[in-house]
């Protein structure tokens, strides 16, 4: 079975930025861009532009799962839970 060859492009940064303000987890960043855990450890060091981006998409995920939360919080339907497990997903 033949490596994949993964290749950085610097329009990755907005699209983890663009994922991350709607709420997307960093699996399913990486997923997005079709990489694995193991790439984005290697071009977060490799690449700091990537890995600003990256924590910049997770600071803008916490923020709308917050948002949610806060809107919802009189919400008997909402499930809180699914929030505290995409919080999780992140670490």
């Amino acid at each position: 079975m033949a490596v994949k060859k993964y290749t950085f492009k610097p329009s990755m940064c907005e699209q983890m930025i663009e994922l991350g303000k709607l709420g997307a987890s960093q699996k399913m960043i990486w997923s997005d861009l079709g990489i694995t855990k193991d790439v984005a450890k290697s071009w977060q060091k490799k690449y700091p532009e990537f890995a600003d981006a990256l924590d910049l998409a997770l600071v803008h995920s916490q923020a709308y799962w917050e948002r949610e939360m806060l809107a919802n919080v009189g919400n008997k339907a909402f499930n809180s839970r699914s929030e505290e497990h995409t919080s999780e997903l992140q670490s």
